[in-house]
């Protein structure tokens, strides 16, 4: 039965290690996302101020090409013949005109939203930068964790084979199964009371308990049960 607990003991810490041992990746792959999920609002803000410069430079362009019309026609006014020619051009410079006051408000329009786009960008940018060297330091601190739990739990497991050997392959194969479903699949009994599902033992079963002269399970939660006494010093 000693050899059964210190078993059960070794795979108890071991399992600890593991859990840690999956949990700092896991942490890390959830931070991983939130910079990955910031960084894609940063970068659609920031296309869309690019798409937005692009058609400010387009329409500096357009504005041009329409003060050359705009040229072009007020020439055309000046060499007008008759009165249908004059309102003829008059018409052509008032379209012009209005076509290069509207390119100017939809420059000043986008002016302000990349402004805007801009301003709101400060606070999400800085705080992506921060998220980006915190996941650096964390990764490059996790690795040396892992290093030392896999150490570690290598010290946990040392000598494991050797308390294997010692227990009957029948238990073996029963605690294999329990631990699978429980834990701890082996659990002391105190005062009568199944640590495991603080369920109480009958009295006779717990006076057989303490005997330690036979493997027994508590019959609510299955485990394998022991009494301290039974463990000696």
């Amino acid at each position: 039965m000693r050899a059964l607990v210190k078993l059960a003991e070794i795979d108890s810490q071991a399992r600890g290690i593991d859990d840690r041992l999956k949990g700092i990746p896991a942490e890390l792959d959830e931070r991983r996302a939130a910079v990955r999920a910031l960084e894609a609002l940063v970068e659609r803000q920031r296309s869309t101020i690019t798409e937005a410069e692009r058609l400010l430079a387009q329409q500096d362009n357009d504005i041009a090409s329409r003060n050359d019309a705009l040229s072009k026609a007020k020439g055309k006014s000046a060499k007008a013949r008759t009165m249908r020619e004059a309102e003829a051009a008059e018409r052509e410079l008032d379209s012009i005109r209005k076509s290069i006051k509207d390119g100017e408000t939809e420059k000043e329009r986008l002016r302000e939203k990349i402004a805007q786009i801009t301003a709101a960008l400060a606070d999400p940018t800085k705080t992506l930068d921060e998220q980006k060297a915190e996941l650096a330091a964390s990764e490059a601190a996790a690795e040396t964790k892992l290093g030392e739990l896999r150490a570690e739990r290598e010290r946990v497991v040392a000598g494991r084979d050797d308390y294997a050997k010692k227990i009957d392959k029948q238990y073996i194969r029963l605690y294999d199964r329990l631990r699978t479903k429980l834990t701890p699949a082996v659990c002391e009994v105190v005062g009568e009371t199944c640590v495991g599902c603080r369920m109480q033992m009958p009295p006779q079963r717990f006076i057989q308990l303490q005997r330690g002269t036979e493997i027994m399970q508590c019959q609510m939660c299955q485990r394998i049960v022991f009494h301290k006494d039974v463990l000696g010093d």
